[in-house]
Formats: structure tokens, C-alpha cells, sequence
């Protein structure tokens, strides 16, 4: 809290504005804040004191929307409290004020204050718009100072916004049955629906699960299940619909996704295969040479064979004596064979085509054919060359073609 400020905790009167000198310090407190269950209800309330910490105005109210965040709560809040119109002080002296101090109190990150102070830069999306339109009403102030604040200065406009959401969770749990838009049933309540961040899409939350599992087990990017639409689904937020396998299988996911292909390193150990990067496995140890041991199970191996550790023996003599693929190596490719499973010319990943098309695109991007692994649209197998890589014809060819064709009409026609 800055010095000189005291905390509202107990203001003095609330409810109508009271009359205020125009060119006096005001300040104004504010908090948005979204509920934890899966009704997702957000509220704000917002107090304007005098230099006194005298209240001139309080106000709560729910925040309406398929999914809102807790910045955008915040950056709402703000942008409510900042408006004369909103606010319904009538007066438009308020827009005169000399100094206008801000007091912030952010629960869940610091982004809100670096926003607002030009320290960071948002996406395109909701929470850039109503950054936009707050940075428009601090220039019609004289002078207009956000201040970081801890969670107890705030306590005042805290209970406001949340006998909101406690006021309008009540609401909401005792409105009409929702329908999901992928199983269409009919009689799902609210709180079990499920809301994607940055689209609004909503489904129930059986068939996200179904569908985040789908995605995992297939290796595809999980996205939102409306069609074509493109807005990724994140850990953080499907982490409470998911079992601890299908966790782990994501979390596992985002570790491969951080790590280049070409810097893909999988433990040699066939009871591990723990997944790090080459520029990790160099600061793992600081054992001289080519040994390392793994991060997870310990085993040693040769980070430049990429076998087992070959003990009292250089590499350049164990490929010598081992030119062949390993055991395991042979194995794994009399299993493939047998599955006819097809292997990745780019990251050399094991892939099985259940069904669908046999153009193929890895996780790590590349597309090839199934049928003989050359890369798409260099067989005469599928759907033929890329489409992306197709020229399109010359638009005077185009137009001969038309007149020829008009040509032989007319002719036809008049003879």
C-alpha cells in the first residue's frame, strides 16, 4: 500500500456519490474475480473514495459470458470503474479530475499490471481489446497512476465481487438444462459443461475427455472439437477432466513438442526411454567423454553410439564389432513388419495406420505415403501431388480454353 492511503476495509458510507470537489485526488479500488467451479461465473465489485478514503461510490455486478478470465476480470473491472456512464455519477466534471490514483490488487498473476503499464504485450484476443479500450479512458484523465497493491488492501471491493458470484452461482445452478453440441443430449446441467478459453465453444464434459483422449492416443494436436475451429486446448485447464495416464501422456506431449526433432534423445535403456534433449544431455553430468547416465532410471550409456554403455572399449571399435542393428533394433523391426507399421523418414517415429487415408502426417510434420514411405505427392500412390505444391493454370489459358470451347458451340449450332 502506498504511503499515505489507508485500507477501505470499513468504509465510512457507501451508495449514492456523494458531492466531490472535481480537481481533488480520488482513487479508485476494484476487483474482478472468476469463480474455481466449473460454472465459471465472474463478478466485480468497485468502490471511488476521496483523499479521506471517504466512499463516493460502490458498486458489484456479475460479469456475463461463455468463459471469462480472470485478467480479463480484472481489465473489465478496470474499465468499468474508469467510465462516468457506467458508473452513473451524472457528472461529467469526473472526467476534469486532476489526478486519478489506481489502486490494483492482481490474485492469480502480475500480468494485469504490466498490461495496463506498457511492460508486456497481449494477443489479439479479448483481453488485448478491453486493454485497448482502458489505455482510451486513462487519456481522458490529467493524470491517471496504477499501483500494484497486496490482497488485504482490497478486502472491501473483494467481498463485493464475491457475494456475486455467490449470488449469481445460486442463478445459475437452478437455470434450464443445457444441450452439448457434439452428443446432443438435451439434459446436461450448466456445471457440467466445459468452456474453451479464447472460442467460447462449450460441450459437456464427457465428450471433451473423449475427445482430449482421441487426440493423445492418435498423436494429433488437441484443439477444440468444434469443426475447423483451431483454438488449442491447454493442460492447465483440461487437467481436472483427464485420468493421471492420459496426464501423463500430455505432459509427456508438451515436453516433445518443447524439444527440436533433431535434438531428440530417448534413453537406450528399453525399460526407460526417457525423453531429453541433446543440450540437456551434455549439462546432465560432468563426466568427461561420451558416458552419460540417464536422468531417470541412471543406467550409463554412449551419448555418441546411442547404445548402452560400452565399457573399456572406444566407439569407433564397438561399431566395428557390432555393425549390425541390435538386438532389440531387430526386434522392433520384425514387429513392424508384422504390423506393418511405417516408420517416419524425418524423426524416425513408429506409426500405425488404423484407418482413414494412407497420406500420412507425422506429429513431427513430415507427410509421406504409407503405402511405400516416399514423401507425399512423389509416388503414384494416394491422392496424388501435394495440392499445396500444384500450380494453377495461367489465366489466358484459362480464357482460350473458354473461347475455343464458345467456338465450337456457335459452330455446331450454325451449321
Amino acid at each position: 500500500m502506498a504511503k499515505g492511503f489507508s485500507r477501505i476495509d470499513d468504509p465510512k458510507h457507501a451508495g449514492k456519490p456523494t458531492q466531490a470537489k472535481p480537481n481533488g485526488l480520488y482513487k479508485v479500488y476494484f476487483k474482478g474475480m472468476v469463480s474455481e467451479d466449473p460454472l465459471a461465473v465472474a463478478g466485480l465489485g468497485i468502490a471511488i473514495c476521496g483523499e479521506k478514503d471517504d466512499v463516493l461510490f460502490q458498486m458489484k455486478t456479475p460479469i456475463f459470458g461463455s468463459y471469462v478470465t480472470e485478467l480479463e476480470a480484472e481489465l473489465r473491472a478496470l474499465k468499468r470503474a474508469r467510465s462516468d456512464r457506467s458508473l452513473g455519477l451524472g457528472d461529467k466534471s469526473y472526467l476534469n479530475l486532476l489526478r486519478l490514483s489506481t489502486y490494483l490488487q492482481i490474485s492469480v498473476s502480475y500480468s494485469c499490471f504490466t498490461e495496463i503499464t506498457g511492460k508486456s504485450v497481449l494477443e489479439e484476443n479479448m483481453s488485448g481489446m478491453l486493454l485497448n479500450e482502458v489505455q482510451h479512458i486513462r487519456g481522458k484523465f490529467a493524470s491517471c497512476l496504477p499501483i500494484f497493491v497486496a490482497p488485504n488492501d482490497i478486502r472491501y471491493v473483494y467481498k463485493l465481487a464475491r457475494e456475486t458470484i455467490v449470488y449469481e452461482t445460486r442463478i445459475q445452478v437452478d437455470a434450464q438444462k443445457t444441450t452439448c453440441a457434439i452428443c446432443l443430449d438435451e439434459d446436461i446441467n450448466a456445471d457440467q459443461m466445459f468452456s474453451v478459453d479464447k472460442c467460447g465453444h462449450w460441450f459437456c464434459s464427457e465428450c471433451v475427455k473423449r475427445h482430449i483422449e482421441v487426440k493423445l492416443l492418435e498423436q494429433g494436436f488437441v484443439r477444440c472439437p468444434q469443426h475447423r475451429c483451431k483454438s488449442k486446448l491447454t493442460f492447465t485447464r483440461c487437467a481436472y477432466l483427464l485420468t493421471p495416464k492420459l496426464q501423463s501422456i500430455w505432459l509427456q506431449r508438451i515436453k516433445e513438442d518443447s524439444i527440436p526433432v533433431s535434438e531428440r534423445f530417448y534413453c537406450p535403456n528399453p525399460r526407460c526411454s526417457a525423453l531429453t534433449s541433446e543440450k540437456e544431455l551434455w549439462k546432465s553430468t560432468r563426466e568427461a567423454g561420451v558416458r552419460r547416465c540417464c536422468g531417470k532410471c541412471g543406467e550409463p550409456f554412449c551419448s555418441r553410439c546411442k547404445v548402452p554403455w560400452h565399457s573399456n572399449m572406444l566407439c569407433d571399435h564397438y561399431k566395428r564389432l557390432h555393425p549390425n542393428p541390435t538386438e532389440n533394433d531387430r526386434k522392433l523391426k520384425a514387429l513392424a513388419d508384422e504390423k506393418m507399421w511405417r516408420q517416419c523418414g524425418m524423426c524416425q517415429h513408429m506409426i500405425e495406420l488404423s484407418q482413414g487415408c494412407i497420406r500420412i502426417k507425422c506429429r513431427c510434420g513430415h507427410e509421406f505415403c504409407y503405402q511405400c514411405g516416399a514423401e507425399a505427392g512423389r509416388c503414384p500412390h494416394g491422392h496424388g501431388p501435394d495440392p499445396r505444391k500444384v500450380r494453377p493454370l495461367p489465366m489466358w489459358l484459362h480464357i482460350l480454353s473458354w473461347v475455343i470451347f464458345l467456338g465450337i458451340t456457335i459452330f455446331g449450332i450454325w451449321y
